[in-house]
């Protein structure tokens, strides 16, 4: 059955399994992934995001625990197999995979981006003439910043249209590269003379940040570019995901072998946010980039943000096996 499939997988996945009496649902054993039943009338809907019932009138019913297997007939919702109550979600659900109307775990993705922008504002003490996020996941983010800090919140960098597709989710870099070229138009009128606060996500490769966004301000005029990431830099390549593919091509990697002179397998001290080396690291993205200033958010800021313990959240892109 579902839990014999479970024993063989190597990875993260859930399932849905239909079959003439019903259909099975199963979340991970880990919980990285979302599983959430929705309720209407008597009627279920099975989703990984909580939009998706929104405008199709169903209330959320049930999240489902890590390794839990329900199923769904005629009779109604049946339990078939107990969850854990230990999981360890992607935290990158809400910091940038996830949609802004969903919720996991019962916490909100918008509302978590907000608070980080938050976090970041607090800490922060440059000069500016507006905040501005990067489409779309960049954008509860920057809000949150201008909330704290009372910079208004500006568009000098608008999608081209909101069906446009993610740009890190392309198998090669050609067409990561132009649909990161297309799907952006900068505002020329927003833009020029002033000092803006950029706030992003994250930053994986840099390169498209760098090459397309960073480079669209600038030929417009901006006068200063802050960039403001609502996570720490990512220091491993997702294990589950294509978030991130290879350790060689993360932006805090390159900075590592650029000041190291090789690649270097204890970076520890690299993430350790309080360190020299974290420092040198982050000022060596930031030049190439090519901005007036980078900072990212400090990691017990962003779990902060999320809302649920830390020990419950998958970390493993900023920390790695260390636990730091």
């Amino acid at each position: 059955g579902i839990e014999g499939v479970y024993d063989r997988i190597k990875g993260s996945a859930s399932i849905l399994l239909l079959k003439k009496e019903g259909i099975y649902a199963a979340r991970d054993r880990l919980g990285r992934t979302p599983l959430v039943i929705g309720e209407k009338n008597g009627e279920y809907a099975i989703a990984t995001e909580t939009c998706s019932f929104l405008n199709l009138g169903f209330r959320i019913k049930k999240y489902l625990d890590p390794g839990e297997v329900i199923f769904i007939g005629k009779s109604g919702l049946e339990e078939k197999t107990l969850g854990k109550k230990r999981n360890q979600i992607c935290s990158f659900l809400w910091i940038y995979t996830g949609y802004p109307a969903s919720s996991y775990e019962g916490i909100s993705v918008e509302l978590v981006r907000e608070r980080c922008g938050r976090s970041l504002a607090k800490d922060d003490h440059i000069k500016a003439d507006l905040v501005a996020g990067v489409p779309d996941s960049g954008v509860g983010h920057a809000i949150g910043y201008a909330m704290e800090s009372r910079l208004p919140y500006r568009r000098p960098l608008v999608k081209y249209t909101p069906g446009y597709g993610r740009s890190y989710t392309p198998p090669s870099q050609e067409i990561r590269d132009l649909v990161a070229t297309m799907k952006l138009i900068p505002v020329k009128e927003v833009i020029c003379g002033n000092r803006i606060v950029l706030c992003e996500d994250s930053i994986v490769r840099g390169t498209q940040l760098k090459n397309f966004t960073i480079k669209k301000l600038k030929e417009c005029g901006a006068k200063e570019v802050h960039i403001r990431p609502a996570c720490p830099p990512l220091m491993f390549p997702c294990r589950f995901a294509l978030s991130t593919r290879s350790i060689d091509e993360l932006a805090a990697r390159k900075a590592i072998r650029a000041l190291e002179g090789k690649d270097i397998q204890d970076v520890r001290e690299y993430i350790d946010q309080g360190s020299k080396k974290h420092k040198r690291m982050v000022d060596w993205i930031a030049k190439e980039l090519g901005v007036t200033t980078l900072k990212y958010q400090k990691i017990e800021d962003m779990v902060k943000a999320i809302g649920l313990p830390r020990e419950k959240l998958c970390l493993y892109c900023w920390v790695g096996e260390y636990g730091i």
